[in-house]
């Protein structure tokens, strides 16, 4: 076999380049985990009655948005069934926050003496959680704006009603009872106003409820009210263990499949190629997840190794038909041996679509992940094995 003669070839220069560029991708962009080998907490919220499609695509939406708004943007959410909501949190985040942004349903009404003065459907803007003048002392809270109609109903409800209490309620619950000044009893719309959580400057936990409001206010309330059913803590020891027996485990497998196939083919040297296309499909699978931002878990994980043993069957069957034919007809040989395996390719990728389109969480993981290997295969790998097995058996 002519190194030089393989180095000019396209389908080897194009698998060089790929390799070459993963490599290059997964040591300075780096390859992100799942919670399951990073360590993290998952939260699986059940909701009080069962959802329809555009129900659980609002909830989802909404606690995305909430969480966005809070900077926590690396969280995972995905439905699972008619009536629950799995969220996944990194162990960077700040777990008690989420969860106090995850309790809101953030059904808001304020009332003065029992009345409805306005909801939160006639809220049009929030700002940020800030410090607010009053009196001659600040407090903290979240200022906002009433729509035109929202207001002229507050200003009926609140007409003459100068130091009556206005009652802020979220689910429920009593979040502030500020007492209604003079001006914003005369009878005229007052769009502008404040929920006051506490004094200048505010404790954690006061910081924390004003940024659930804020989200709550600022997203819409859920649909349907979520509960807390179960949280999990993944410690990331776990995944480092894990990480570690799959390297050993595949090092073995490789080593496994080299002294079975050169036991098969009684010759140790075609082992050699089969093995360096399988590395460099894993190579090029990290590459690639590592370049799209997918975060590994376990079932990417499995994903790979599913792609990688398709791999090997494929590269057997190459083998099989070069020996079979002879030198004279190792072209056509490969290239009956590649219509077997883009058949088993397609049949392959049209079963993991659905789980791809549909599926989420760990369905998703595995189809993205299969699906990405076996086309590395076919486009990549399997070509540039071919051309070195071709040039192989040459003088056979």
């Amino acid at each position: 076999m002519k190194i030089p003669n393989l180095l000019k070839d396209k389908r080897i220069l194009l698998l060089i380049i790929v390799v070459t560029a993963s490599i290059l991708l997964i040591t300075f962009k780096g390859l992100q985990f799942g919670i399951d080998l990073s360590g993290g907490t998952i939260i699986v919220l059940k909701a009080d009655k069962p959802m329809n499609d555009k129900e659980i695509e609002a909830t989802i939406r909404i606690i995305t948005e909430r969480l966005n708004y809070n900077g926590l943007n690396d969280v995972v959410i995905y439905p699972r069934g008619n009536d629950e909501i799995v969220v996944e949190i990194p162990k960077s985040c700040d777990t008690d926050r989420i969860i106090k942004i995850l309790k809101q349903q953030g059904v808001f009404v304020a009332k003065i003496d029992n009345i409805t003065a306005y909801t939160g459907s006639d809220v049009q803007n929030v700002e940020l959680p800030q410090k607010i003048p009053e009196g001659n002392n600040w407090a903290y809270g979240v200022p906002f704006e009433l729509t035109l109609d929202g207001a002229k109903k507050f200003a009926e409800v609140a007409k003459g009603k100068a130091y009556h209490k206005v009652y802020l309620y979220m689910d429920g619950k009593l979040i502030s009872a500020p007492v209604l000044s003079p001006d914003l009893a005369d009878g005229k719309p007052h769009p502008k106003q404040v929920i006051t959580v506490g004094s200048y400057p505010p404790t954690k936990e006061e910081i924390d409820e004003a940024m659930a409001i804020y989200s709550a206010l600022k997203s819409g309330a859920l649909p349907v009210k979520l509960n807390i059913e179960y949280m999990s803590t993944i410690s990331p020891e776990f995944g480092k263990d894990f990480l570690k027996g799959t390297a050993i485990a595949l090092l073995l497998a490789f080593i496994a499949v080299g002294t079975i196939i050169s036991i098969r083919y009684k010759q140790p040297k075609i082992a050699i190629p089969i093995l360096i296309t399988c590395i460099s499909e894993v190579i090029i699978i990290l590459g690639f997840a590592s370049l799209i931002g997918w975060k590994l878990d376990l079932p990417s994980i499995a994903g790979i190794i599913a792609a990688v043993g398709t791999g090997v069957d494929n590269q057997i069957v190459i083998t099989d038909e070069a020996l079979k034919k002879g030198a004279g007809k190792i072209r056509a040989s490969i290239k009956r041996a590649f219509f077997i395996i883009f058949a088993s390719a397609s049949t392959s990728i049209a079963a993991m679509l659905p789980l791809f389109v549909l599926g989420v969480g760990m369905l998703k993981g595995f189809a993205i992940t299969t699906i990405a290997g076996v086309l590395i295969g076919i486009f990549i790998t399997r070509p540039a094995f071919a051309r070195i097995i071709e040039e192989m058996f040459k003088k056979f």
